[in-house]
C-alpha cells in the first residue's frame, strides 16, 4: 500500500504517558505508523493521500482479551453438548460471523480462550492468510480442565458417553504428565496461548460457596513450563482461594474473572506483574437484561459474584494489578463486539476513563504479549486504528453510539467506513 497521511483532530495515543494530542498528523507506510506529529510539521506529500478526520478522535484499535468466538451470546444457545448437536462447520461459520462483528465495533484484536474443534485457530489462520475478514486473533484451542471440571462436558451427558464425543472447548487431564501432553497438543495445533482452569464454582454454589480448586498445582506447573518454554503465556479461569494461590506459584500470567480475590492474592499478582481480566459483562448483562440464571444455585452464586466483582476490580487497580479488558463474549447476552459495555462497567468499578481505555488497548496488548506491536499510536506500531465522534476520555459512551466507530483501520487498510 502507498503511504497515507491522517489528519486527526484528537489523538489518544494510549502510550505509557497517556498522552492526548490535538491537530495531529499520523503518517503510515504500508501497515506501520511512521510518524506522529503536529499537523503543521507535515508538508505536501504527493505520494501520501490525506485521510481528513480533523473533526474526530483517532485511537488505537480496541482489544478484547477474553472471547469464545464459536459462541454468539444467544441466551438460548446450549454450550454444554455442542459437539453432539452441532457440526464443526456450523461452529466455523458462527465464528466467522462473530469475528466480523468484532471488527465492525472497532475491536481489531481478540484473544480467544476456548473453542471446539480448534475453530479459533483455523479462523485465525484464514484471517492471517487474507481470505477471511476478522480481527487479529490470539487463539488457545482447547482449555485444559480436570475430571468433572469447569470444561469437562461429561458433567452434562449420560454416564458412559465416550469423552471423544463430548470434547468441546476443554480437554480433561488427570495428572501432571497428562497436563503436559495436553499443553503440547495445543501447541502442536497452533495455539498462541494456553488456557487452564484453576478453580471452579459449580460444586459449591448450592452451598453458598465461592469456588474451589480445580487443577492441581503440579498440573498447572507442568502446563506453565511447557507454555513458557515455547514462548507462550498461560491464562487461568479462576475466582479466588487456594486454586489461585497455586496458579500464581505455578507461573500463570493472566487471571480471568477473579471475583473473590483477596488483597493478599492481588498483592502477589501485582508484585509478579500478572494481569487480571475481570470480564464483568456476564453478570452485568444478566442484570441489564433482567435475565437471572434459571437454576437456583447459579442465581445464588451470581448474587455473590455481582456483589464482589466491582470491589475486587477497584482493589486490584488500587494495589497495582494491571487490568486488561475482556468481555467473555459468547456467554449469554454477551455478544461479540460489546467491549464498550465492558469498558463502561470497568469505569463503574472505579477506573478513570483513561485507565479504561488503556485496559482495552496498551495493557491488553501487554497481557497478550503483543505490546511491541499493537495497543498504541506511536512510531513502529501497527496501524490498527479507529476513528470516533467525540472524545471517549471525556465520555466513554461515544464508543456505544450506533455510528461508532466511524472508521476502522486494520494494518493500515480501512475495513469499516461509516462516513
Amino acid at each position: 500500500m502507498p503511504p497515507t497521511l491522517i489528519h486527526a483532530g484528537t489523538v489518544i495515543t494510549a502510550d505509557p504517558n497517556d498522552r492526548i494530542l490535538h491537530n495531529q498528523g499520523i503518517l503510515l507506510d504500508d501497515d506501520v505508523i511512521v510518524a506522529v506529529d503536529d499537523w503543521a510539521q507535515f508538508g505536501e506529500r504527493p505520494d501520501a493521500p490525506v485521510l481528513d478526520v480533523s473533526g474526530y478522535t483517532v485511537m488505537p484499535g480496541l482489544i478484547d482479551a477474553h472471547t469464545h468466538v464459536v459462541h454468539d451470546g444467544d441466551p438460548n444457545e446450549d454450550w454444554r453438548l455442542v459437539t453432539l448437536t452441532r457440526l464443526p462447520a456450523t461452529s466455523a461459520l458462527k465464528a466467522a460471523r462473530n469475528a466480523r462483528r468484532q471488527v465492525e465495533q472497532g475491536i481489531t484484536t481478540i484473544r480467544d480462550l476456548g473453542a471446539n474443534d480448534w475453530v479459533d485457530i483455523a479462523l485465525r489462520d484464514a484471517i492471517n492468510e487474507g481470505w477471511q475478514f476478522g480481527p487479529r486473533i490470539v487463539a488457545c484451542g482447547h482449555g485444559i480442565t480436570s475430571p468433572g471440571g469447569h470444561m469437562d462436558a461429561r458433567r452434562y451427558a449420560r454416564p458412559g458417553t465416550p469423552i471423544e464425543m463430548l470434547s468441546s472447548i476443554g480437554v480433561v487431564v488427570e495428572s501432571a504428565d497428562e497436563a503436559r501432553r495436553a499443553a503440547w497438543e495445543q501447541l502442536m495445533r497452533g495455539a498462541d496461548v494456553i488456557k487452564l482452569n484453576a478453580t471452579l464454582s459449580e460444586y459449591v454454589r448450592a452451598l453458598g460457596g465461592q469456588c474451589s480448586p480445580e487443577l492441581t498445582f503440579e498440573a498447572m506447573q507442568a502446563i506453565c513450563e511447557v507454555a513458557h518454554n515455547a514462548g507462550r503465556k498461560v491464562a487461568a479461569h479462576c475466582h479466588g482461594g487456594p486454586g489461585v494461590q497455586d496458579a500464581i506459584h505455578a507461573g500463570v500470567d493472566t487471571f480471568e474473572h477473579g471475583r473473590f480475590l483477596t488483597d493478599a492474592l492481588l498483592d502477589q499478582m501485582a508484585e509478579g506483574e500478572r494481569f487480571l481480566v475481570p470480564t464483568l459483562s456476564p453478570e452485568a448483562q444478566s442484570i441489564a437484561n433482567n435475565a437471572p440464571p434459571k437454576d437456583a444455585a447459579t442465581r445464588k452464586w451470581y448474587v455473590l459474584a455481582t456483589g464482589a466483582m466491582y470491589k475486587t476490580v477497584e482493589r486490584a487497580h488500587q494495589r497495582g494489578v494491571r487490568i486488561a479488558a475482556g468481555t467473555d463474549a459468547g456467554m449469554p447476552y454477551v455478544y461479540h463486539g460489546s467491549l464498550a459495555f465492558e469498558m463502561k462497567h470497568l469505569a463503574q468499578a472505579g477506573l478513570s476513563n483513561m485507565d479504561v481505555i488503556a485496559s482495552a488497548t496498551r495493557i491488553a496488548a501487554e497481557a497478550l504479549g503483543l505490546h511491541a506491536e499493537i495497543g498504541q499510536i506511536a512510531p513502529n506500531y501497527c496501524a490498527d486504528l479507529i476513528v470516533v465522534k467525540g472524545n471517549p476520555v471525556q465520555d466513554l459512551s461515544v464508543l456505544e453510539l450506533p455510528s461508532a466507530p466511524l472508521i476502522v483501520m486494520q494494518r493500515g487498510e480501512i475495513t469499516v467506513d461509516r462516513r
